[in-house]
């Protein structure tokens, strides 16, 4: 399974309200580009994202270049409950490429992983526990991301 970031979308607004409809920015559609080629020889059979526009927008040239549907999901939204996000998760083959929040990866190893935005983690799976297993940088990154990983953890 793939863990993906949403690409730059600039500052976040002042509200939430309003922040939700945030979109790509300039490099952030760039990044969303690039993530056509940087991901192509990963398998993806399925991609699920956030509703929200800036995760929508990023995963939408994978999409048209594989002839997928995006499936967006209430439990990938930065507000979404833990419990909720593991048991979507669980549900979810292998071949998936998820897109969701910095909030969701924060939670879902318990802020034991960085993950920059566009910036990929592949997932393990063993069981119904998920294990961080290898970091894919932003496309066009400038430098070599050096993440923190943790244990996993169990819904």
């Amino acid at each position: 399974m793939l863990l993906l970031r949403h690409a730059s979308a600039g500052a976040r607004l002042s509200s939430s309200a309003i922040d939700r409809f945030r979109q790509l920015d300039h490099e952030g559609r760039a990044q969303a580009r690039d993530l056509t080629w940087a991901l192509a020889d990963r398998e993806i059979e399925r991609i699920v994202t956030s509703p929200l526009a800036r995760c929508v927008e990023t995963v939408v040239p994978i999409a048209e270049r594989r002839q997928l549907v995006v499936e967006r999901r209430i439990e990938l939204q930065p507000e979404a409950q833990l419990q909720e996000t593991l048991e979507l998760l669980g549900d979810l083959p292998d071949a998936t490429l998820v897109c969701t929040h910095r909030e969701v990866i924060l939670q879902l190893f318990e802020g034991g992983v960085t993950c920059e935005k566009a910036g990929t983690w592949v997932l393990e799976r063993v069981g119904v526990l998920f294990s961080p297993t290898e970091y894919l940088a932003p496309p066009g990154a400038l430098h070599d991301a050096v993440p923190r990983t943790v244990l996993s953890r169990s819904p």
